[in-house]
C-alpha cells in the first residue's frame, strides 16, 4: 500500500485592507439617494437625480465620516434637508438601517454612530422651485 504525502508550504505575509474615508462617505451618499424624504445632504441634491445629478456631482459632499485608526468602526455625520410633512424620525431610522447594511455588506467596517441634523424642511413645490434647472423656462 502506497501513501501519498503532501507537503504544505506556508508563507508568512502581512496583509492589510484599509479604506479611505471618502469610500465610506460615497457608500453613505449613494445609500441616502434612495431614501424617500431626503431631499439634500448639506448642499448635495438627491431628489429627482436623473434631472439634477450630473457626472460631476460628488455623492460624498456634505457627509463627514470619522474612521477609527484600525479601519474597524466609523462615525457618520451629516446635515440634511427633508421633505415637509414626512416623518423625520422614520426617515432617520430608515437611513441608519440602510447605511449600516450598505457599509457592512461592502466593507468590514462597522457603523458605530450616525448623526443627522435636520437643517431645513421643504414642501415638494418649494423644492422644485428652488432646484428647477436654469434653462427650464427658456423656449427651445
Amino acid at each position: 500500500m502506497t501513501t501519498a504525502t503532501m507537503t504544505k508550504q506556508t508563507t508568512d505575509t502581512n496583509n492589510e485592507l484599509n479604506y479611505d474615508e471618502n469610500v465610506i462617505a460615497k457608500i453613505v451618499g449613494k445609500t441616502l439617494m434612495g431614501i424617500p424624504g431626503v431631499l439634500m445632504v448639506h448642499g448635495n441634491v438627491f431628489e429627482n437625480l436623473t434631472d439634477r445629478f450630473s457626472n460631476d456631482d460628488d455623492p460624498t459632499k456634505g457627509i463627514k465620516v470619522d474612521l477609527d485608526a484600525d479601519n474597524k468602526t466609523v462615525d457618520v455625520d451629516m446635515d440634511a434637508t427633508l421633505e415637509y410633512g414626512k416623518n423625520a424620525p422614520q426617515i432617520f431610522n430608515e437611513a441608519v438601517t440602510k447605511i449600516k447594511a450598505a457599509v457592512g455588506s461592502m466593507t468590514d467596517v462597522k457603523v458605530n454612530a450616525v448623526k443627522m441634523t435636520v437643517k431645513d424642511l421643504m414642501t415638494k413645490a418649494e423644492w422644485d422651485a428652488q432646484n428647477k434647472p436654469k434653462d427650464a423656462d427658456e423656449p427651445r
